[in-house]
């Protein structure tokens, strides 16, 4: 099987080093009459003697298009985009001494508003990439159909999911996750399952941002993840229904429905998704103990379950004026979830001979919600991009749980049952989100512009815990163990960034302050933790543009990743009779610096070289009672992490048929831990990588086929070491209906490679882990748009969520 994996892998990325060698090169940079760049125009190179066409892509965000291994001959480019009238340049010749191509800029005139519309055609490759930058074209993908966020952050370059579904990005924590453009607030095992509920059928977009510019929020000490739903762009009344259905070793389904009315006004949007998803994975846990009677735990845990979710995304957009825009928008997501999860522990000496077995039975179910609603303000103010915005934002998170766990402990030597026991949990937790933001952008002159803004967040969160104990055939309650904990967060954040071009050089200085008061109360312990601290994030970039084919930039950036609130809370959570987990409130922020040199050639091929240091770093720690046997799992701050990297992004057209995108990072992390005995301090470290590569076949007759891989090799984060992982995807699309309607089918993990396995050891513990999930999957999905499907030729196309993602430092 290995061998398998690896000779699809070397199959896909070794064909490109075979492919032909061609004459020349073009490039070019499409505009508008007012010397604007125009992104996703769709340029295509036709052959003078024919008009067939040859190659063909779209524009990127700066309106430039790069052609390579052009045959010699007589060529000339056709230029479209929505709005604007076609044009073709002039025919220019392809030889040897002509080998490099620059048509400089073409330029495209605006359509008249009362002689046409304008067809949607163009489609966006599945990954795009720029300095500090990826973007995932979810809706573009055919193997992302039918699965979930998780399931495309999986495959992501760069990102890395650990056994706890903890987002790492370049082989460090501190990842913080966005949803158009809002930061969740989400505790780490509700964002887990927030995402794993949320159908890929729902995204628009996933970017990755390494550099996020002093505009974001500084939280993410290794960067930013931005999840854009997606919202229409037509005129008058159109919509899209979708559904699909597929499972591995269980079923799931997804439906959808997302209507739009846009007049030059007004713009109504909104859509709706629900679905089953049944799923399962198995966990070995095996620890071992040290102390003077060293114990061995082996536990094997099969965990059944099933989401069911509903997500619902509507709003309004209204033009006041030509320089004012008003909107409103909700965001709705509900999760019903049960589980299953019964587990058998043997427990045995130093020689591996069984004692006693620990069975356990967890059955539970959650109900999750999530509202959130955003109100904001656009004033134009002036005709060369200044302009000021607002956003006032409110959420409301809830998620409630009921949990029953019963034990017996039975002896190898006798088989009677020595203990057990039945306990009643119901955790609910509530976050009450309230903030509002301002920016403003001016635009000096040709060369020089000031952005700079200023955001309020309140953050209100409280979790409860019941706690009854099963005492003669009835569950009774257990005040001693009932937990309630209230923690409150004040950010005051303002920020001023000043960017200057010159000839050939880009400069951006940025400074962010960010003042947080902190206050956790854990009612039940009777303590409390206050904090107040003033941050300084500094933030700047060159960017050196030497010709069209190379440019090189160097970025810094400062930010800081805060603890959870749920590992904040000091009461200990009983988990099995021999398992407990204990919050921090002592646990304090960690600060990274990150600095970032890259270097882009022909624009599109990046190399990108960077360093970061992490300090008081916070991860689990596992504290073991070699006399009770029991396992404390918590968080604190170990110390430093240095974090090595090196990404390289490389696409390729191997034909005019074949398209692939391939991406290969490299890292070394290396921590220093101290230990609450400073005589145990210790290091570790491990030089590690992640590739990906995502091939698009384009066949006759409107139909794609895409085939995706991703390895993840052995790497460190905190005290676990985790194994390789990887996996193969396959999927195939084709526009059906006069391409109103579209299907895709594809697998999910071909070779069913994909599982989670590492190791931690230090001090009196030693713990190996093994997990595994549904992952081949079958997927069927199918889309159909219906209503006009036609844009205004003057309409701006970017949407209400675009702008905002703007207005957020995009």
């Amino acid at each position: 099987m290995k061998k398998l994996f690896l000779i699809v892998i070397l199959f896909l990325t070794g064909a490109p080093m075979f492919a032909q060698t061609h004459a020349g090169s073009i490039s070019v940079k499409i505009a508008d009459a007012a010397g604007n760049p125009l992104p996703y125009a769709s340029v295509g190179v036709r052959k003078a003697a024919d008009s067939s066409l040859l190659k063909g892509q779209m524009s990127d965000d700066n309106g430039k298009c790069f052609f390579e291994k052009i045959p010699a001959g007589a060529y000339y480019l056709e230029v479209s985009q929505l709005g604007f009238t076609a044009k073709k340049s002039s025919v220019f010749n392809v030889d040897a001494t002509h080998q490099q191509i620059d048509l400089k800029t073409l330029v495209l005139a605006t359509a008249p508003k009362n002689l046409q519309t304008v067809n949607v055609t163009g489609q966006k490759p599945f990954i795009e990439r720029s300095e500090g930058k990826t973007i995932l074209n979810v809706e573009s993908s055919a193997v992302a159909a039918g699965n979930t966020a998780m399931d495309v952050l999986r495959r992501a370059p760069g990102v890395t999911v650990d056994k706890d579904d903890n987002l790492q990005l370049r082989g460090k924590q501190g990842v913080t996750v966005m949803l158009d453009g809002k930061l969740t607030y989400l505790t780490n095992e509700a964002l887990a399952d927030l995402l794993k509920s949320m159908p890929a059928e729902s995204i628009s977009q996933i970017e990755i941002i390494t550099s996020p510019s002093a505009k974001y929020d500084a939280a993410g000490s290794s960067g930013i993840i931005n999840i854009k739903t997606k919202k229409g762009q037509l005129t008058g009344l159109n919509g899209t229904v979708n559904a699909s259905f597929g499972g591995g070793r269980y079923l799931f389904y997804n439906t959808g429905l997302s209507l739009n009315w846009r007049t030059k006004k007004l713009n109504v949007f909104g859509n709706i998704n629900w679905g089953d998803r049944q799923f399962f994975n198995t966990r070995e846990l095996h620890r071992t103990t040290g102390g003077s009677i060293p114990m061995q735990f082996r536990q094997d845990v099969f965990q059944k379950g099933e989401f069911l979710n509903r997500s619902l995304k509507a709003g309004i957009d209204y033009t006041i004026t030509d320089k004012q825009t008003i909107g409103v928008m909700v965001n709705a997501y509900s999760n019903a979830f049960w589980r299953d999860a019964p587990s058998a522990t043997q427990i045995a000496n130093k020689g591996g001979q069984t004692d006693s077995t620990l069975y356990t039975g967890v059955w539970g179910n959650n109900r999750f919600k999530n509202t959130a609603y955003n109100l904001n303000y656009k004033l134009k103010l002036d005709t060369s991009g200044s302009e000021f915005t607002v956003d006032a934002d409110y959420a409301d998170f809830g998620n409630n749980m009921k949990t029953l766990l019963a034990d017996s402990t039975i002896s190898a030597h006798t088989g009677t049952v020595s203990q057990r026991s039945s306990i009643n949990t119901t955790p609910y937790t509530d976050i009450i989100i309230k903030s509002i933001k301002a920016d403003f952008v001016k635009v000096l002159n040709k060369t020089n512009k000031v952005e700079a803004g200023v955001k309020a967040s309140f953050v209100d969160t409280e979790n409860f815990m019941r706690y009854d104990s099963l005492l003669n055939g009835a569950f009774v309650p257990v005040p001693s163990q009932y937990d309630q904990f209230v923690y409150k967060e004040k950010i005051l954040a303002g920020y001023l960034i000043y960017k200057k071009q010159l000839k050939k050089t880009d400069f951006v200085l940025g400074l962010r302050l960010e003042q947080t008061t902190a206050d956790g109360n854990s009612i039940s312990l009777k303590t409390r933790t206050e904090r107040t601290y003033l941050d300084f994030f500094p933030n700047a970039s060159i960017d050196h543009k030497f010709n069209d084919n190379n440019k090189l930039s160097l970025a810094y950036s400062k930010r800081i990743n805060r603890p959870g609130y749920g590992q904040l809370n000091p009461f200990m959570f009983f988990l099995d009779r021999y398992t407990f987990f204990r919050g921090n409130s002592y646990l304090t922020p960690e600060y990274t610096h990150n600095t970032e040199l890259s270097y882009m050639f022909k624009q599109k091929y990046i190399a990108a070289l960077s360093y970061s240091r992490t300090n008081d770093i916070w991860d689990e720690w596992l504290i073991v009672d070699d006399e009770t046997r029991i396992t404390i799992s918590t968080n604190r701050n170990l110390g430093t992490q240095d974090n090595y990297s090196l990404d390289l992004t490389l696409p390729f057209d191997v034909t005019k048929w074949w398209n692939s995108t391939n991406n290969l990072s490299f890292f070394y992390n290396k921590y220093k831990i101290n230990d609450p005995d400073p005589t145990k301090n210790f290091s570790t470290e491990q030089l590690s990588c992640n590739f990906n590569t995502t091939n698009i076949f384009t066949l006759p007759n409107n139909i794609k086929i895409e085939v995706g891989a991703w390895y993840n090799a052995p790497t460190v984060y905190g005290i676990f070491k985790s194994r390789a992982q990887g996996a193969v995807n396959m999927g195939v699309q084709k526009d059906i209906l006069q391409k109103k309607g579209n299907i895709k089918i594809n697998i999910g993990d071909v070779f069913a490679s994909n599982r989670f396995r590492g190791t931690a050891e230090y001090n009196n513990v030693y713990l190996n882990v093994n997990n595994r999930w549904q992952n081949r999957t079958v997927n069927v999905a199918f889309s159909y748009r219906f209503g006009n499907t036609k844009v205004e030729a003057a309409r701006d196309r970017q949407t209400g969520t675009a702008d905002e993602l703007r207005r957020a430092g995009n």
